[in-house]
């Protein structure tokens, strides 16, 4: 075979394939990854230029993106992160004029091998050594989305030749996570494909026509570790023609690789397997959902959540990207983080996570006029935004008495794409939230103007657990306004929520604290009933949200290898509000809590200094506005076991006081937890005096806040 070749060419041919006098005993390449260099990194910074050392020619190729040295099988290993991190196989030399065609020939024999570690399954097919063009030229030696150990070639008739392992039947999946694995793959004429795990046999392929041997392509581009040449679309997906080609890496560490003239029998591949015993464990810690050390108080703060060291690398922005609410008497938290593109989740005294949907409106691009790649494709929500290009978090109010945070995003698809635009403005469609948060842990969400449905109950999963570690099969119970309560089982199938009137749904998290959710009455909840796989899961299983890089807006869970996460229903809340929170109590505790907001109490104002604006659901508060100079408010409530009082807070506009007494029916109640307060002021300097106070009545109550 001939091919016009350069200097670089040259040196590869020959690395790769040797010149004329093919050896069959000896080792090709190896790299060790012995050379330890300095991988820390800064966002902002330009990162040293990092390369590795083939120890048979001396040749140094390049390592791209945010790999990092780690402790290996033998010395050290290179850990790839998963979104960035490869071996570029072209040596790093200079490259001259074009030269006289070099003979060399093509190996008709060969053997690969590795010691691999995975810290989560590819998307898709990922490398650990691959040449050529992908199911066309070459060989593709890499792991699957479960697992498993591929060693695949192509001959010369075009035709692409797999040699897979088995996954196992009970679990669907290969290698396990996080252990250090001895791979092989072998091929020649005569004995096909063959692939070895820990020098077991995994897999063997013999089905050629021919004996044509392995046909390369694209020498001169060389080899890669760790990143496929042209990026492959996620597996498993829900709607293919809304997943796309995506960027990512091997995830995990890769030590000891050496490309052999050879194919190894099963006794030699057994042979060199045992000839090693790892010096270390991988460096690959489980993955879990980040803890918040309790603040002891309530209030809103800015911070970096921090997920594992990898993901987090890849986010630039400074320290302030994140915002969490915390409680001063419960060990519940609102998170607003970046993995979720901002969506807040409610998250209980265990670490476990209730999300939710954003607006969202959809366009299936094959019922529309024009090509796929033109038009926005699939669901258009705040799921799609994995940069958080868009999707932003403000915190408006942070006072005693409440917290107000603000989340405003962009609906896309999953290629960053607008949906039409309204009115012709250009601007697309938006969404914009606002989340008004009080001391005893709960928050009503109000919608804003906008496009699309908004509610959809669903549930993280961190890294390591299933849907069933985090809720109990019969994972919801609804209540009505009556107080009849209902629980629903997924154990054998979807449930049909039928409790007549029920618009307060509590989620049965396998934790202390549960979480709620409660609609106006006329809302409702109907089951989530779509896209479940009863082989994996009672619920379905998703992986392309939360934290997920992959251009998709929709993929299965074949593992709990990576964040993920699950629906329960999707509701006609009636309206643009729903109350969230959590709570140790109950289901049927809500009732009088649902009543409070959805029937307030009657108000009764003493004297014409404050008239009322009425009671916003919004922001579950009675709000008045000052008429004129005075010091004290006096309030009479109509409570009653329709319209109970439940903890109540007052909005007084154009009145602030910076100190005030609280008396409930004569009796003092000084501020501290059971009464809080703060003044906030408008961007004219006008004051809103906001006070939250602990108090249940079904009875009339009489209320006085005095300034002194």
């Amino acid at each position: 075979m001939h091919v016009a070749k350069s200097t670089v060419l040259i040196v590869w041919a020959t690395l790769i394939f040797g010149a004329k006098g093919w050896c069959h005993d000896r080792v090709l390449m190896h790299l060790n990854f012995d050379d330890s260099q300095d991988t820390s990194f800064e966002y902002g910074e330009r990162r040293h230029r990092l390369a590795t050392r083939d120890t048979v020619s001396g040749t140094s190729f390049r390592i791209v993106g945010l790999a990092e040295y780690t402790p290996g099988v033998s010395g050290t290993a290179l850990k790839f992160d998963g979104f960035s991190s490869y071996v570029e196989g072209r040596p790093l030399i200079s490259s001259e004029d074009e030269e006289e065609e070099e003979e060399f020939e093509i190996p008709r024999a060969i053997s690969v091998e590795a010691w691999i570690a995975l810290g989560a399954y590819p998307w898709n097919w990922a490398p650990i050594l691959t040449i050529g063009k992908y199911k066309v030229t070459g060989f593709y030696f890499g792991v699957d989305s479960h697992g498993r150990l591929g060693f695949h070639v192509s001959d010369a008739t075009s035709v692409w030749h797999e040699c897979n392992s088995k996954a196992d039947p009970k679990t669907k999946l290969g290698m396990d996570l996080r252990k250090w694995y001895h791979v092989v793959g072998t091929y020649s004429p005569d004995s096909g494909l063959a692939v070895y795990i820990d020098g077991e046999r995994a897999g063997t392929y013999n089905d050629f026509q021919f004996d044509y041997g392995i046909v390369y392509s694209d020498i001169e581009r060389g080899f890669r570790v760790g990143m496929n040449r042209e990026d492959l679309a996620p597996s498993e997906p829900i709607r293919d023609w809304a997943t796309y080609p995506s960027r990512y890496t091997f995830d995990g560490i890769i030590d000891e690789i050496k490309l052999h003239g050879q194919a190894f029998t099963a006794k030699q591949v057994k042979r060199i397997c045992e000839a090693v015993r790892p010096e270390n464990e991988p460096d690959l810690p489980a993955r879990r959902f980040f803890t918040v050390r309790p603040s002891g108080r309530f209030g809103a703060n800015y911070t970096r959540l921090s997920y594992y060291p990898q993901w987090d690398a890849i986010w630039p922005g400074g320290d302030h990207l994140d915002v969490v609410v915390q409680f001063d008497d419960y060990p519940t938290k609102v998170v607003f983080w970046r993995g979720t593109r901002y969506s807040p989740c409610w998250v209980s005294e265990n670490g476990k996570w209730l999300a939710d949907q954003s607006r969202e409106t959809g366009n299936n691009w094959f019922l529309s006029e024009g090509r796929r790649e033109d038009l926005p494709t699939g669901c258009i929500e705040h799921m799609s935004d994995t940069q958080c290009r868009s999707s932003r978090v403000a915190i408006i109010e942070n006072n005693d008495a409440r917290v107000v945070v603000n989340w405003r995003y962009l609906q896309m698809d999953v290629k960053f794409r607008q949906h039409d635009v309204p009115n012709n403005t250009g601007f697309g469609q938006w969404g914009n939230e606002l989340y008004y948060i009080y001391p005893d842990g709960l928050g009503v969400r109000k919608v804003l103007p906008g496009y699309g449905g908004w509610q959809e109950t669903i549930f993280l999963n961190e890294p390591g657990t299933r849907p069933e570690d985090n809720v109990e099969l019969q994972a919801c119970t609804l209540v009505n306004l009556a107080g009849e309560s209902k629980a629903y089982s997924w154990a054998h199938g979807y449930p049909e929520f039928d409790l007549e009137g029920a618009c307060i749904q509590m989620v049965n998290f396998k934790s202390k604290f549960k979480p709620f959710i409660i609609f106006r009455d006329g809302g409702g909840f109907d089951v989530f009933n779509l896209e479940v796989r009863p082989a994996y899961s009672h619920f379905p299983w998703w992986n392309h949200w939360p934290v997920a890089q992959t251009i998709s807006d929709g993929r299965s869970c074949n593992a709990p290898d990576r964040a993920s996460h699950s629906s329960l229903s999707w509701a006609d809340p009636d309206g643009d509000v729903a109350l969230y929170g959590m709570t140790d109590q109950p289901a049927e505790f809500l009732v009088d809590l649902a009543r409070s907001w959805n029937y307030p109490a009657e108000l009764e104002i003493e004297g014409s200094a404050f008239a009322s604006e009425g009671y916003d659901h919004a922001q579950r508060a009675y709000v008045l506005r000052a008429e004129e100079e005075t010091t004290s408010v006096r309030l009479k409530f109509a409570a009653s076991a329709r319209s109970p009082l439940f903890n109540l807070a007052l909005v007084v506009k154009r009145w602030g006081p910076q100190s005030v007494a609280l008396t409930v029916d004569g009796r003092p109640v000084p501020r501290g937890k059971v009464f809080r307060y703060g003044v906030e002021y408008d961007v004219e300097g006008n004051p809103s005096f906001v006070a939250w106070m602990k108090i249940r009545a079904e009875g009339d109550t009489e209320i006085s806040l005095d300034a002194h």
